[in-house]
């Protein structure tokens, strides 16, 4: 049978994103790409036009998989609680899923690194919408009162984000090697979630 279109831009992407990963947005070339995902330069500029849109691509790729993936973990039993409680089950799961796929937390990091305006704007404009629709779930739960937050919940949004990707560099630094850091994003996390979260119930 052969391969659908579909399959075919998914095995690109994930290939660029293993080279991206490994060598960085300007030490990958389009012709690395190719030969690793087994199709000719002519076939990989049907679905890229360059460089830049097909990093663009397998960074979006690599962000909805690690938000698909780790969402997946969250545990049938927290359902119907509070969305606090969702959140620190997905960001316990993500700092276990970048521990076992770095090559998809590199390319994250490279997005951020990369001083393309277009590249920096794709990824500037991602997090704000993440910010965004984590900051209506918590004002949802807050509103009903089935939470209370020691912040707004867009502040505590913002830190959530910016905790996830603290957590992912420390990972890739290895800063959770015993023989490094010893740094433990469980209890990082833990020690955040207790640090914004009022004792709603006391």
């Amino acid at each position: 049978m052969s391969e659908s279109v579909d399959a075919r831009r998914e095995r690109i992407l994930k290939n660029a994103i293993q080279l991206f990963g490994k060598n960085g947005y300007y030490g990958t070339r389009m012709s690395e790409v190719a030969k690793k995902a087994r199709v000719s330069p002519k076939t990989l500029y049907k679905f890229f036009r360059g460089k830049k849109e097909l990093f663009i691509s397998a960074r979006q790729y690599a962000y909805d998989r690690l938000v698909r993936d780790t969402i997946a973990t969250v545990p049938p039993e927290l359902e119907g609680l509070d969305s606090f409680a969702i959140v620190k089950s997905v960001l316990k799961s993500y700092s276990a899923f970048i521990r076992q796929n770095r090559g998809l937390a590199r390319i994250l990091a490279e997005a951020i690194a990369v001083v393309d305006a277009d590249i920096r704007r794709d990824e500037e404009e991602s997090f704000v919408r993440a910010v965004s629709a984590m900051t209506t779930v918590f004002r949802n739960d807050v509103q009903a009162g089935k939470m209370k937050l020691v912040a707004d919940p867009d502040e505590v949004a913002w830190l959530f984000l910016s905790l996830a990707f603290l957590i992912a560099y420390a990972v890739l630094l290895d800063l959770d090697s015993e023989a490094v850091g010893g740094f433990e994003p469980e209890y990082t996390l833990e020690c955040f979630f207790d640090a914004m979260r009022e004792p709603a119930y006391a």
